[in-house]
């Protein structure tokens, strides 16, 4: 009686234990993102879906070291989400679109390799960087709007400050503002066009940079021609 009682139940509790995976079924795999950098001079295209900046013109002899960091961000872009705003004021979450690693990571190693591209030198140091390192220059980043929008757009905002380790009452400081259109609706779009407004952003330190460097340049050449007489 007993056996034929567990063979019953048996029976009850398979169909069930079967029919689990339609009770719960399996979480959606994740779809994950990475912003792009620009591709080195001699492509014709860069990876990041923009216009193919290519790098300058800088003379082997005349190197730059830059140090990249830290990089701050609004405390609401500190989840691997992907967010899109929807209204001024509000944020819609993508659940299944997450960033791969840490968006200040992807950002800092991005902007690292699109310098090292425009400014045509590997003499380019994430923070914190290797204490047998010492960079000439160090670039501080905040950004203050880095997102998509129901409109298809991608925005960024950022506030940067170049300082000469060499010479720190030498610092200037930008805010760019860059909006850039995604080629349709998708979230992969959404991230090329963020990719973009990395480049433009990365272009807009390079070129600081360099005025920078070439100020630094001039001043020592004065420097040491005053000495001379």
């Amino acid at each position: 009686m007993t056996r034929l009682l567990a063979l019953a139940l048996v029976g009850f509790l398979s169909p069930v234990v079967l029919g689990c995976g339609s009770i719960f079924p399996k979480p959606r795999p994740s779809r994950l993102y990475v912003l792009t950098s620009l591709s080195p001079p001699g492509n014709a295209t860069d990876s990041s879906g923009g216009s193919g900046r290519g790098g300058r013109e800088i003379a082997d002899s005349r190197p730059i070291s830059v140090g990249i960091g830290p990089i701050r961000f609004p405390g609401y872009l500190d989840r691997q989400e992907i967010m899109i705003r929807v209204e001024p004021n509000r944020f819609k979450i993508l659940e299944d679109e997450r960033w791969a690693e840490p968006l200040d990571e992807n950002l800092a190693r991005v902007l690292m390799q699109n310098l090292s591209v425009l400014l045509r030198t590997d003499q380019i140091f994430v923070y914190p960087w290797p204490r047998n390192e010492k960079p000439s220059y160090r670039v501080d980043v905040e950004m203050l709007r880095f997102e998509s929008n129901s409109a298809s757009q991608a925005e960024v905002t950022a506030r940067w400050t170049i300082t000469d380790l060499n010479n720190n009452d030498k610092a200037v400081s930008n805010e760019l503002r860059v909006v850039r259109q995604a080629k349709d609706d998708s979230v992969g779009a959404a991230v090329a066009a963020l990719s973009e407004t990395v480049a433009d952003l990365s272009s807009d330190i390079a070129d600081a940079l360099m005025k920078q460097a070439d100020f630094g340049r001039q001043t020592t050449s004065e420097s040491a021609a005053s000495k001379r007489n």
